[in-house]
């Protein structure tokens, strides 16, 4: 596909406009503290990648939003630590901290910059609770480059799933033909994308290949590539 010109933009947050990773990480730490528990690398990956599990069976509807928060903590501690804890209020508390993690990913702000003060329509779009992601938008002041923020928990669905940009374009004044979402997961973003009928770019900044059935319109390692579609 050419590069084409487009007037509205979506974005996805974690890992396309904020380091979802480094905002974990720091949440851990302050988690395991209160529970008096080392944070070592390999219990980072560990956890890591459980979470993202979850989060992958939550977008395909293996489980639900309420199992998710009890059983990533529960189960991960009673298997990695030996420990039971209540899932539930552990999460709470990861979630407050995790609320404040808010690094930008490279040239992030000085996108949503150019493409506010060329006039384009900019919105968030994106998976998780809403009271976070407002907070981490806040934090990193980026909320006032969005003409509105669109987060799974208000919805009640989660990207991929088609309900929720039947909603987007509901509740927008968005045009199909002239709308490109830009995100980092084939599976949430690209694919929820191309199932809407709209353009996608898949954010890929470690060049990773791409084993899936999922083809986005275009691939870029940089944001600053979002530029030259504006």
């Amino acid at each position: 596909m050419t590069d084409k010109k487009y007037q509205t933009f979506i974005f996805d947050l974690d890992d396309t406009l904020l380091d979802f990773k480094s905002a974990e990480q720091q949440a851990l730490q302050l988690l395991f503290s209160d529970l008096k528990l080392k944070l070592d690398e390999p219990a980072k990956q560990a956890f890591s990648n459980f979470n993202q599990s979850l989060w992958k069976k939550l977008e395909k509807k293996q489980i639900t939003r309420e199992q998710l928060f009890e059983e990533r903590f529960h189960t991960f501690f009673k298997n990695y630590y030996q420990l039971e804890i209540n899932g539930n209020s552990c999460s709470d508390q990861y979630l407050s901290y995790l609320a404040y993690g808010h690094e930008e990913v490279d040239e992030a702000i000085e996108l949503l910059t150019d493409l506010f003060s060329a006039k384009k329509q900019l919105y968030l779009a994106t998976n998780g609770v809403f009271k976070v992601q407002i907070q981490r938008l806040k934090e990193a002041k980026m909320a006032e480059f969005f003409e509105q923020v669109f987060v799974s928990e208000k919805i009640g669905s989660e990207k991929p799933d088609p309900e929720f940009f039947k909603y987007f374009f509901s509740h927008s004044n968005a045009d199909p033909a002239q709308t490109l979402i830009v995100g980092d997961s084939l599976s949430s973003d690209i694919l929820g994308g191309i199932n809407a009928g709209i353009d996608t770019m898949w954010f890929n900044p470690e060049r990773t290949t791409n084993f899936s059935q999922i083809s986005p319109s275009y691939q870029i390692d940089s944001l600053s590539e979002v530029k030259k579609f504006a």
